[in-house]
C-alpha cells in the first residue's frame, strides 16, 4: 500500500514471483534499463560471473543482460519488477527471462582449475628459490558477443575464492572497468565484485584515492576513443605503459605474483594480428584462450608457433550470449558515467558543480588517424623515422576549448603539472575525469561537474572523444 502522492508502485511482497534453477542450469535474464529487478536467493547456491549471491538479501539488477548460475544444487530465487524512475522514459527491450541447462560452465571451471595449478606451481617455486617466477598471464579473444568479459570475471572471481589477488586488466575502451570509456584500465582484485552496479564490476574509483570503503584501485590510461583502429598507434603505446605498469607490479608484490593476470580484450581477429602480438609481448601472456573460434586458434598457432611457452586452447562460447545493440552499449556508457559522478542507489555521491577560468589550462586531444593502412598495397607500409614515431604530435595534439570540441564531454585530469610536458603526457596516469556542459566563449568560463567539491586542479587535461547529456 502506497501513501497517496508519494507513489504508487507496489511494494516489493505485493507481485511477487518464483523461479527454480535446476543444478548445473542458468537462469538466463535481460533487464531493460526502464526497470529494476529486484530478487532474493531464497535457497541453494547461485552466481552471477563467478560472484556467489547472499542469501536473503535484496538485489537490484537494472540495464544488463547476464545469467544467474545454480552450480551445486536446485536453487530458488523470488523476483519482482519495478520501474527505474530515473530511466522511465526509455524506449529499450522489455524484460525477458527463460532456463536451460545448455552451458559451458565445465568447461570453465576446468579452465579454472588449471590456471589455478598453475598459480600454485608459481607459488611452491617462489617460496623456495630465488629468482622468482611469474603466475598464469591469461588473453581472452574472440569476436563480438562471444562471451569474454563474462568469461574474465569468472575466472577472476573463482581466483578470489582460492585466497588469490588476481590482476585483471581490460583493453576494451567501450567498456568502462573500474574507469569510464575511453580508457584501459589494470585492476588488483582482492574481494568480491558489484553485480550490482551498472558494469557488473564495483563503482569507477580512479578519483577515490585512499578511500577506506574501496579496495580497489585501478591503474587507468587514457586513450579517448572508443573504437581501437581510431588511433591504432596511441591505442599500442598505451598497452604498452599499462603492460610495463603490471609487470612492475606483479615483481614487487608476491600474492599478485602468483595469482597472475587476466587480460580481457575487444572483439580481435587474425586481421589484428599485429595488436594480438603486442599484447603477448607486453604482458608476457602464456595462456590465450579463445572463444568459440577455431579457425581463429588455428591461425594463432601457427604465427605464434615460435614462443615454445605459450599455450592457445580453445574455449566454446556459451550458448546464452546475446546480441548486444549499439544502443544498448551507448545506455550503459551513459549509465557507467551517470554512476561514476551520482553513485547508486546503495552509494550516493554528491557531484559538484562550478564554473572554472579556461584561460591558462592546457588541454589536449587525442589525434584520430585520418588515413587507413588497409588502402596500402599489399606488402607495403608508409616509411617510418624513430624520431616521428616518437613525436607527441602522432598522439596528441594541443587545443583550444569551443563550444564545438568540449560542451557535453568527458575530460580526463592527469597527474601532470608540467607546462610543456612532451612524453609525460603519454605516461600519464588518469587521476580522475570531468564533465564539460557549457563553454561560455566571451567569459572563458567551463561549465563542469567535479566527481566531488574542492579546488579544481590545475593539471593537465584530456579531452576525449566520449559525449554526455546530463
Amino acid at each position: 500500500m502506497s501513501i497517496p502522492g508519494l507513489g504508487s508502485e507496489a511494494t516489493y511482497e505485493d507481485s511477487l514471483k518464483l523461479i527454480s534453477i535446476p543444478q548445473g542450469s542458468e537462469w538466463r535474464i535481460e533487464v531493460p534499463f526502464k526497470q529494476i529487478l529486484k530478487f532474493k536467493v531464497t535457497e541453494g547456491i547461485l552466481e552471477i560471473n563467478g560472484t556467489e549471491l547472499p542469501n536473503n538479501v535484496e538485489l537490484q539488477l537494472t540495464g544488463t543482460k547476464c545469467s544467474i548460475y545454480s552450480p551445486k544444487q536446485q536453487s530458488k530465487i523470488e523476483y519482482n519488477l519495478v520501474q527505474n524512475h530515473d530511466m522511465s522514459m526509455c524506449e529499450d527491450d522489455e524484460f525477458t527471462e527463460y532456463t536451460s541447462n545448455e552451458t559451458n560452465m565445465e568447461s570453465v571451471l576446468n579452465l579454472h582449475m588449471y590456471i589455478e595449478s598453475k598459480r600454485q606451481i608459481a607459488s611452491d617455486h617462489n617460496v623456495s628459490n630465488e629468482e622468482p617466477t611469474l603466475g598464469p598471464r591469461v588473453l581472452i579473444l574472440g569476436g563480438k558477443q562471444s562471451g569474454k568479459t563474462s568469461l574474465a570475471k569468472t575466472l577472476v572471481s573463482y581466483a578470489v575464492k582460492m585466497n588469490q589477488y588476481p590482476i585483471l586488466v581490460n583493453l576494451n575502451p567501450q567498456d568502462g572497468v573500474f574507469a569510464l570509456p575511453g580508457s584501459i584500465s589494470a585492476t588488483v582484485i582482492n574481494d568480491s565484485l558489484d553485480v550490482e552496479c551498472c558494469n557488473g564490476y564495483g563503482l569507477t574509483t580512479t578519483t577515490t584515492g585512499g578511500n577506506a570503503s574501496s579496495s580497489k584501485q585501478p591503474i587507468v590510461k587514457n586513450y579517448g576513443f572508443t573504437a581501437i583502429k581510431q588511433n591504432l598507434d596511441l591505442y599500442k603505446y598505451q598497452i604498452e605503459q599499462l603492460g610495463i605498469t603490471v609487470l612492475s607490479r606483479l615483481e614487487q608484490d608476491l600474492q599478485c605474483r602468483d595469482s597472475g593476470v587476466v587480460v580481457d580484450t575487444p572483439a580481435l581477429g587474425i586481421k589484428d594480428f599485429e595488436v594480438i602480438e603486442a599484447i603477448v609481448g607486453d604482458f608476457r601472456i602464456d595462456i590465450i584462450v579463445v572463444l568459440g573460434n577455431e579457425k581463429l586458434t588455428i591461425d594463432l598457432k601457427k604465427k605464434l608457433s615460435h614462443k615454445s611457452n605459450l599455450q592457445i586452447v580453445k574455449l566454446n562460447k556459451s550458448p546464452g550470449v546475446v546480441e548486444v545493440s549499439d544502443k544498448f552499449i551507448r545506455m550503459s556508457q551513459e549509465s557507467t558515467i551517470r554512476e561514476y559522478f551520482n553513485g547508486n542507489f546503495k552509494t550516493r555521491l554528491s557531484p559538484f558543480k562550478t564554473d572554472i577560468d579556461a584561460t591558462g589550462l592546457q588541454i589536449y586531444k587525442a589525434v584520430q588517424d585520418s588515413v587507413s593502412l588497409s588502402f596500402l598495397p599489399a606488402g607495403e607500409d608508409f616509411e617510418r623515422d624513430d624520431d616521428k614515431d616518437n613525436d607527441l604530435n602522432k598522439y596528441y595534439s594541443a587545443m583550444d576549448p569551443s563550444p564545438s570540441n568540449v560542451d557535453n564531454s568527458i575530460i580526463v585530469v592527469t597527474h601532470l603539472q608540467s607546462s610543456t610536458p612532451g612524453k609525460d603526457l603519454l605516461n600519464s596516469s588518469v587521476l580522475g575525469y570531468i564533465h564539460v556542459s557549457k563553454y561560455d566563449e566571451e567569459k572563458k568560463k567551463l561549465k563542469v561537474l567535479l566527481p566531488f567539491p574542492g579546488v579544481f586542479p590545475r593539471n593537465v587535461l584530456i579531452s576525449t572523444d566520449i559525449g554526455y547529456n546530463e
